[in-house]
């Protein structure tokens, strides 16, 4: 059911300001620079404070970004100047975190909202009427994307009747965590943003237990984890992004917003880069675990034990869930399609990372080489078919960074469905 709307808060006639060098440099923060940005720091915060795992992460972050250029596009249809567009923006931000974030102190992210669209009432000396209808606005988009996270599957609870027969080159319960519950094990059928389904693309067969290829990649797993550079170790710590971090996710959104600011990307394409980043990467999630339960591969420490060394310890914990195809790996290949094509000069450097964040799991003696290698290539289409069905891949054009002319496309439909730019 549609969520009721709230009333907005009250927004003062008197525009002076008296807020001494803080207050300062929060009309800064919120008046002078893209908004989407900033709150997208707040939430990779909230991310590592309660530990949120990745996929999680990401569908936060997917539902943040989309709730944001929803409100954005609203205000532009509405022929709200741009300093409204940032009240709308704070107010959908603030609201859907608060609903995603039920852990926070009561009220502390709407004030957070309201403090923020208050100072861009005052630096832009916006009358109270017209402030009030930009945050009606964003409350708008808020609620289409709170309805929308109500229904996108994730509440659905894992029948452990489902899991497989025990067979050999199936997953188990891998030591040191030794859970025997996998994480997420739904994930797979979670509602996507861009492609149809967790099924519209998905890898191909990995290696087959038993076969030369296979024993020949546990041999890889064995020889790297033995003779680590310190050049290994570091990108396997770098990226590993466990829980209490920024997740995966978290850094792209952080060498998203890094490559927003070198290009003075405006407020509009800033929050159309973000919102499609981040859909991709949500959606890229969707489909590597939809593949990972489908194949529920077995994790290298515990082949490797049984079979080949019994004193076999990977440099990192391997993660409680199967092992075909890397999450890092697919979720890295999506982010660096989606901002090699927004910012196409520096495919490269992009591409780069993804291969180092795909190689470290490997390095980290928690995945197969095929694990990482089909990971990126999945990821990789996911991005493309992103791009595509965004219309913005077949406009990017040799240099950067994209520039298409920002339009209000964005569909909020009254039948709570996906929102697609």
């Amino acid at each position: 059911m549609p969520l009721t709307a709230t009333k907005a808060p009250s927004f003062p006639e008197n525009h002076t300001h008296t807020g001494g060098a803080v207050g300062e440099q929060w009309l800064t923060q919120w008046n002078q620079t893209p908004v989407t940005p900033a709150w997208t720091d707040i939430s990779l915060e909230l991310i590592a404070k309660y530990q949120a795992n990745p996929l999680r992460a990401a569908r936060l972050l997917a539902l943040l970004h989309v709730a944001m250029y929803d409100a954005l596009v609203l205000s532009a249809r509405r022929n709200f100047d741009a300093a409204q567009q940032k009240i709308a923006v704070h107010a959908a931000a603030s609201k859907v975190l608060a609903y995603l974030l039920p852990q926070e102190s009561t009220g502390r992210l709407e004030v957070l909202g309201y403090s923020a669209a208050a100072s861009v009432q005052a630096f832009n000396l916006i009358k109270p009427l017209a402030a009030s209808r930009a945050w009606e606005t964003g409350d708008e988009a808020a609620r289409y994307m709170i309805s929308r996270a109500q229904n996108d599957g994730s509440d659905r609870a894992w029948n452990t009747h489902n899991r497989p027969a025990a067979a050999a080159g199936l997953w188990r319960a891998s030591p040191p965590l030794n859970s025997h519950t996998p994480l997420e094990p739904l994930a797979g059928e979670w509602r996507t943003w861009i492609l149809t389904s967790g099924s519209e693309i998905q890898p191909a067969a990995p290696p087959e237990y038993g076969s030369e290829a296979y024993w020949e990649e546990a041999r890889e797993v064995i020889r790297i984890t033995r003779d680590l550079t310190p050049g290994q170790k570091q990108a396997a710590d770098t990226w590993n992004l466990d829980h209490g971090t920024v997740t995966p996710g978290g850094v792209w959104n952080r060498i998203a917003k890094q490559l927003a600011a070198e290009h003075a990307l405006d407020d509009a394409h800033t929050a159309r880069l973000f919102a499609v980043l981040n859909m991709a990467m949500m959606d890229a999630f969707i489909t590597c675990w939809k593949s990972k339960y489908h194949w529920w591969t077995e994790r290298p420490v515990t082949v490797i034990r049984e079979k080949v060394d019994a004193d076999f310890t990977p440099y990192l914990i391997t993660p409680a869930f199967p092992s075909y195809v890397s999450g890092h790996a697919t979720v890295s290949g999506a982010a660096a399609e989606v901002l090699a094509t927004f910012f196409p000069l520096r495919r490269n450097t992009l591409e780069a990372q993804a291969e180092e964040a795909a190689r470290s799991r490997v390095y980290g003696g928690i995945h197969f080489n095929s694990d990482v290698t089909e990971g990126l290539k999945l990821g990789k289409k996911v991005g493309q078919q992103a791009m595509l069905r965004v219309g913005l891949a077949a406009t990017a054009g040799p240099g950067g960074p994209h520039q298409a002319a920002y339009k209000p496309s964005h569909r909020i439909r009254p039948d709570n469905k996906a929102s697609r730019p």
